[in-house]
């Protein structure tokens, strides 16, 4: 019987799952020409007078270069549109899909203006009838995780794993292997190319499950706290993303961001050099 983090990987990201990428439901013709294509996002943390909006949903949509926010105290869903400069509601029977990790609106969906929003500094501010919100960066991800607790903290993650081919003789040979072997990924959620490589780790995570390979991450803080950070020091850590392989307890060897483009290969490689 799969394991419940197998189920819970599988949920984030398996082909034709309930990704955030899943197809929609309706027909194309149901959605707004630019007003679409809005994905779980977990670059922000929304605040609305100072208290933390922790059932929110907050989506962006790269085509329509704009935020959708569902599930806040308001109760109205929002969106920030940068391009108009203003902040807009919507009747929430004009989302299609609304409980999807993806959604559209719909082609005839109306916008009411509500307020508008400036940059304060990385944060961005909104004015809404009164109401003074906030939207402020998510806190880097930091110290020890598994699969699950990346995935929660930076959902974004999913997509681009959902794309991901693994080789798959390179990870039958991973599932086959027969020494305990223990991976821990350094990165930052900061790091552009940690949010290239990381979903690929996480894909060959769900499917290397149950093996004698076990794969965990550790997130480290931007500037000069990374080179700080204990663990870091302790395993030579200089930049991220990288790959620091134990075997039996004992250091085996590294991986470097370059053989993260292909992450079983490279621990494929590594182990048989040993």
């Amino acid at each position: 019987m799969p394991s419940l983090r197998t189920l819970f990987l599988a949920l984030f990201l398996a082909v034709g799952g309930l990704l955030a990428c899943a197809t929609p439901a309706h027909a194309d013709d149901d959605a707004h020409k630019t007003l679409r294509e809005f994905g779980r996002s977990g670059q922000y943390t929304l605040y609305i007078s100072q208290k933390v909006q922790r059932k929110a949903r907050i989506f962006h949509s790269r085509r329509a270069g704009a935020f959708l926010i569902l599930d806040t105290d308001y109760g109205k869903p929002w969106l920030i549109l940068p391009r108009e400069k203003k902040v807009a509601t919507i009747a929430a029977d004009a989302i299609l899909d609304a409980k999807a990790k993806r959604i559209d609106l719909k082609a005839d969906a109306e916008l009411e203006d509500l307020g508008s929003f400036r940059l304060q500094g990385r944060d961005i501010l909104i004015h809404v009838k009164g109401l003074v919100a906030r939207l402020r960066p998510s806190t880097y991800a930091l110290g020890p995780l598994n699969a699950e607790e990346l995935l929660l903290h930076t959902p974004d993650y999913a997509s681009v794993a959902r794309r991901y081919r693994p080789n798959e003789r390179d990870l039958q040979a991973l599932i086959d292997c027969a020494t305990p072997t223990e991976v821990t990924i350094f990165f930052g959620t900061w790091c552009p190319t940690c949010k290239r490589l990381l979903p690929r780790v996480l894909k060959v995570d769900q499917a290397i499950e149950g093996s004698n390979v076990t794969i965990t991450y550790y997130g480290l803080p931007k500037g000069r706290g990374m080179r700080s950070d204990p663990a870091a020091r302790r395993n030579r850590v200089t930049r991220v993303p990288a790959g620091v392989i134990y075997v039996n307890g004992r250091r085996a060897g590294t991986i470097s961001s370059r053989g993260l483009n292909r992450p079983e290969t490279a621990l494929c490689s590594a182990l048989t050099r040993r």
